[in-house]
């Protein structure tokens, strides 16, 4: 995961560094990010007691579809969006009162959110914005095991959000680099055990990614 970030933050130093200050743009744009997800350990449990999940960090992507306002609109400087993610974490460890466990497979995760972001822009080469985003995820637990056997299967569709912050770089109007940093969360899911046995888990992760916006 560090190695992620010091990698996103060397290609955008030069954009901090030598953007141009350029207009503002509004009306729809689209737009790509990626960058490194890292899961934190789910706290688990079910009818017989609790257990926890703890996963290795890996690589998110994600679609947008938004508006930018125009400067001097009544609802604020920022954006809104309609965004698309995919995460996958592969299960390192499963943690039960017995002791420590190898695991296998992976928990995915794919959210739709509204995100609202208010911009910050100023006579500068980058702007800061922070926001927050609100949707559903569909959170699913592929073939996961423990020692070799298996654990559990299964999806649920729950109530999903995220706060974010970062700062846009301006290489055109029309085309904007974006550094953020992403808390994503959601309601717990509910999966099935190999045993037929329902249990909950927490899910939240922590992302810093790379975008890139192209205005129209």
């Amino acid at each position: 995961m560090k190695r992620i970030c010091r990698m996103i933050i060397t290609l955008c130093l030069p954009l901090l560094l030598c953007s141009p200050v350029m207009a503002q743009h509004s009306g729809p744009y689209i737009g790509i990010s990626a960058g490194g997800n890292a899961m934190l350990d789910a706290k688990s449990d079910d009818s017989q007691g609790e257990f926890k999940f703890t996963f290795k960090p890996a690589l998110q992507g994600s679609a947008v579809l938004g508006w930018d306002f125009a400067p001097g609109n009544p609802v604020g400087e920022g954006r809104i969006e309609l965004e698309y993610t995919h995460r996958s974490n592969q299960l390192d460890e499963v943690t039960f009162a017995e002791g420590t466990f190898k695991g296998a497979g992976d928990v995915k995760a794919d959210s739709l959110l509204i995100n609202f972001f208010g911009v910050y822009p100023d006579k500068k080469n980058w702007v800061p914005y922070f926001g927050i985003g609100l949707g559903v995820a569909r959170i699913e637990a592929s073939d996961l095991k423990v020692t070799g056997q298996p654990l559990a299967t299964g999806s649920d569709t729950v109530f999903a959000y995220q706060l974010g912050t970062g700062v846009d770089f301006p290489v055109t109007k029309n085309l904007n680099f974006d550094l953020g940093y992403r808390f994503f969360g959601s309601l717990r899911p509910e999966l099935t055990e190999a045993t037929g046995q329902k249990f909950k888990m927490d899910y939240f992760c922590h992302s810093v990614v790379l975008g890139l916006r192209v205005g129209f």
